[in-house]
């Protein structure tokens, strides 16, 4: 057979020691002083402007009990927490060294902290969470990747538990299957949702690189982006990521009886469309450095997308 598992799980509980190869939406706002806070119509934090528009859609004022999965450094949570302090958050995230990160970054703050890989957690642990949080992870999921037409007729034969959850999650939700040729798999995306909803939490925020992400027409000459609607490779340094199938999330999170809102990360984080702009990225950024990171923010905006889960 020739498909392979990406797993990035090794990496992360014994290599990772920086996110400075993989520069989260997250990670380049916070800082105060960023060359691209100046192009946005709102000069905050992504925690800050997540929560703002959260807050438009659920009751965020109400929520006490949340959980972040995977938390970077704790930027976010401690946006979250500037934002609502009776907010009683838990941290859950399977590298050791971020977890040291959110503890520093969170330090004082009333937070709980849980060293462990959640797609080995019980659904019912989950149960008395009112708000979960996977903010620009899920392409670190386990993926199966180069499936043939082949192998996906006889998924239900193998006996590795990876291609088993494959052939599984295929039947009971309906996804979408290639006419020809191979295709990738977000399985551990997959299945970390299906354990959340699963957990029955009332509000879910996902989001990540899509590989079904779209450009406005009128953006196009400006903005490019090529989406297949195939699950992407996206190499890092020491390890390998993939972007997400959005559709498939949607299918999962039905079934459960969520409704859905998804969108690209410009919903969230806003910027000018001015005429400076408009030559900083016609001209691809090739002046100036900052203007080249100003070019790459903006592509990321569109390229990320999100899912917003109301039950």
């Amino acid at each position: 057979m020739s498909f392979t598992i990406n797993s990035t799980k090794e990496y992360h509980l014994n290599r990772l020691n920086s996110l400075g190869w993989e520069l989260t939406i997250c990670n380049a706002l916070y800082p105060e002083n960023t060359p691209i806070r100046r192009v946005l119509t709102c000069n905050d934090s992504y925690g800050h402007l997540l929560y703002d528009y959260l807050r438009k859609l659920l009751p965020m004022e109400r929520i006490r009990k949340a959980i972040e999965i995977g938390g970077g450094y704790g930027y976010l949570m401690k946006d979250f927490l500037d934002r609502n302090s009776s907010l009683i958050p838990c941290m859950l995230d399977i590298s050791p060294f971020l977890l040291q990160k959110q503890k520093e970054t969170l330090e004082g703050l009333h937070v709980n902290y849980l060293e462990k890989d959640f797609l080995d957690m019980d659904s019912v642990f989950l149960e008395d969470f009112e708000l979960a949080i996977l903010n620009e992870n899920l392409g670190d999921f386990p993926t199966l990747v180069n499936l043939s037409d082949k192998e996906l007729q006889t998924l239900s034969q193998a006996n590795n538990e990876q291609i088993l959850k494959g052939s599984h999650f295929l039947e009971k939700y309906g996804l979408n299957q290639p006419v020809s040729g191979t295709f990738n798999m977000n399985i551990g995306a997959i299945e970390a949702l299906e354990k959340l909803c699963k957990a029955g939490i009332a509000y879910i925020f996902l989001s990540e690189h899509s590989c079904e992400a779209e450009v406005p027409e009128h953006l196009r000459s400006l903005i490019h982006l090529t989406s297949t609607g195939n699950p992407e490779k996206i190499s890092l340094m020491g390890h390998d990521e993939y972007s997400l199938r959005f559709s498939d999330l949607e299918l999962v999170a039905h079934a459960f009886g969520y409704n859905c809102r998804r969108g690209s990360f410009t919903d969230i984080v806003k910027f000018d469309m001015t005429e400076e702009l408009k030559i900083v990225l016609a001209s691809r950024g090739r002046y100036k450095d900052e203007d080249e990171i100003i070019c790459h923010f903006i592509e990321d905006l569109y390229k990320y997308e999100y899912l917003i889960l109301v039950r």
